[in-house]
């Protein structure tokens, strides 16, 4: 309890002497596996979320700035996200002297989507087009770069073999490899099944389109017919074939076991074909590979933090270990991408 009360007290200095926000009730939220997050009420309300930033996110201002022009962009649209709010120095991000990055934003109102929700998947797949259409037209909208590690932080790169088989080089004195050692080899296989066709592996590279990259369920909220979308970190230019993918791993998915809905992901892709940007039917059938590697990319990451444990906080109340969970969940994805591939040819069809 120190700990957190310690925590609070210097978060509500940083939100006074840094933001000029007095008498502010800082709360912490416990969902968020990357980042430290804090809910902020001032004067009865909920105003602001309070975030100290995963330095594996390349916290420089230049992702504030990021944020802030999706945050104009996104204006024109009935699409909530939520707005970045400067110092009184005008610097997007706060670094104290140990080098800690913090990050305030609005507070966006309403509530998680539910689970296997056909009109829940509808309304955000609609925000998701929207958000596509706001950014990229006339012209993609102009992001500043900045170092990241993306083949850490993020999903969508293409996964090959060499990626599972140097977990195995890296960590060869870790001594829970041989709990995981097979679960790397079926991941190397899995990758070798992934399509190499040009037009695929184009999706995982190409760089012409604004999209929000991280499109997981967890990043939306539904207030009414209202729909936010939240987590604009990884926004960079990409394929939006990668933000319906992300969707359709995280939406069409069981919450029990690695299952895809078919139903769900049907009405992802009909609120995005009615809102979102023009797709051509070959590109839609690759869909399903792209989940895939989307899926393998995410057994990668959870195996290599089963031996690292730098990235992914630890559920304590669902799982023994950091270990036991990163382990988990990245069995959980490799059983998906063979589900995947077993219906790949009826999963076309959607």
């Amino acid at each position: 309890m120190r700990d957190i009360s310690d925590a609070i007290s210097q978060l509500t200095s940083i939100l006074s002497s840094q933001y000029g926000i007095n008498d502010a009730v800082v709360t912490p939220i416990e969902s968020g596996r990357v980042h430290w997050t804090y809910l902020v009420n001032v004067n009865g309300r909920n105003s602001y979320v309070l975030q100290k930033l995963n330095p594996y996110f390349g916290s420089s201002d230049a992702l504030g700035a990021n944020l802030n022009r999706v945050n104009i962009a996104l204006e024109k649209t009935s699409v909530r996200s939520p707005k970045i709010i400067p110092t009184l120095s005008k610097q997007w991000l706060y670094t104290d002297p140990h080098n800690d990055f913090y990050r305030l934003t609005s507070f966006l109102p309403g509530r998680p989507p539910e689970k296997c929700s056909l009109q829940d998947a509808g309304l955000a797949a609609k925000a998701v087009g929207r958000c596509h259409m706001a950014l990229n037209r006339p012209k993609p909208i102009e992001l500043f770069s900045f170092p990241d590690a993306d083949g850490e932080c993020t999903n969508h790169r293409l996964c090959v073999e060499g990626d599972f088989t140097i977990i195995k080089d890296q960590y060869r004195r870790h001594p829970n490899l041989p709990k995981i050692i097979d679960d790397v080899d079926r991941g190397a296989k899995a990758t070798t099944l992934l399509p190499t066709k040009p037009a695929f592996v184009h999706i995982f590279l190409i760089r012409d389109l604004v999209v929000h990259r991280d499109c997981k369920r967890d990043n939306f909220l539904i207030d009414g017919d209202t729909v936010g979308l939240m987590d604009w970190d990884t926004v960079a230019y990409g394929d939006p074939l990668l933000d319906l993918g992300e969707m359709c791993r995280s939406w069409a998915i069981s919450p029990t076991k690695p299952f895809f809905n078919a139903s769900v992901a049907s009405a992802l892709l009909a609120g995005y074909r009615g809102s979102g940007l023009k797709l051509t039917t070959d590109q839609y059938r690759m869909l399903p590979a792209v989940v895939r590697g989307l899926a393998l990319n995410l057994a990668r990451r959870y195996l290599t933090d089963a031996l690292a444990e730098v990235f992914f906080r630890w559920d304590k109340e669902a799982y023994p270990s950091l270990f036991e969970q990163n382990h988990i969940r990245g069995c959980w994805y490799l059983d998906l991408a063979e589900e995947l591939l077993e219906r790949e040819i009826e999963l076309m069809k959607l």
